[in-house]
């Protein structure tokens, strides 16, 4: 089955609309039914049918459509890639779904991601949304799944939030491998599904969910406008990641209480 959009004679607007609420109608319950998509999308049953097909790529019953939550995340990024405003998709996925939609993009362009980092050393605790690793630069993200533009007040207190985490997670990774040759930099970024009132703030970047991509292809020639945080340490960050994965990482150094 061919699993493209771009092909489909069918407008991107109509696309969307069908996309949009087959993750509305199946929000609770993860089922739907052709029939009703079609009625709430206010399209013909065939394309209601066309688009469903393409979006899922599999075999399903008209009458008993369902849409897993790790199938949220691929109709979301086909409809992204199809032109689709992310922030209307991505509104209908859980704040996991969210976080999990960003590591999946991530994971596409090369980088090692850990979700929902629990770290705690020094009496200190560091939760972490994302973390990627790529080379040596390593981003770390906080998802705001905030249903309105991120901007004023809260903005600022966000993005000095999200440093304070990295300088955290900088002292983080100095205790637990040690001081060394390897230059380790740390990015902080906000990932927003509506976007803010602005793209970089106090030095943090501010990037819309449907923005991501583009925003690591850029982030080698982009990070020297950003604050990062250097830290230099005795290995790369592959096998802690990996140990972090097998929940074998050391949480408390040597030091630590």
């Amino acid at each position: 089955m061919r699993n493209s959009l771009s092909d489909l004679n069918i407008k991107p607007e109509i696309v969307t609309k069908v996309a949009e609420n087959l993750l509305k109608l199946t929000l609770q319950g993860n089922r739907t039914t052709i029939d009703t998509l079609a009625a709430y999308s206010m399209v013909s049953r065939g394309v209601a049918y066309e688009v469903v097909a393409r979006l899922l790529d599999k075999d399903f019953d008209a009458n008993n459509v369902e849409v897993a939550d790790d199938v949220k995340l691929t109709v979301v990024l086909k409809c992204i890639r199809n032109g689709a405003p992310a922030e209307i998709l991505a509104r209908y996925l859980s704040w996991k779904n969210f976080e999990a939609l960003s590591a999946k993009v991530l994971r596409e362009y090369g980088f090692d991601v850990l979700t929902n980092l629990r770290l705690q050393f020094l009496r200190k605790r560091c939760e972490i949304d994302v973390l990627a690793a790529r080379d040596t630069n390593v981003l770390l993200l906080d998802c705001k799944r905030w249903n309105a533009i991120l901007s004023g007040k809260r903005l600022s207190l966000v993005s000095e939030s999200q440093m304070k985490r990295a300088r955290m997670f900088s002292e983080y990774l100095l205790s637990t491998l040690g001081e060394g040759g390897i230059v380790i930099e740390i990015i902080p970024a906000i990932l927003t599904l509506y976007g803010s009132s602005k793209w970089v703030e106090s030095g943090v970047a501010v990037v819309p969910i449907e923005f991501l991509g583009s925003f690591v292809e850029k982030l080698p020639e982009i990070k020297y406008n950003l604050k990062r945080i250097k830290v230099r340490v005795s290995s790369t960050l592959d096998i802690w990641f990996r140990q972090q994965r097998e929940g074998n990482a050391p949480q408390r150094p040597y030091g630590s209480s």
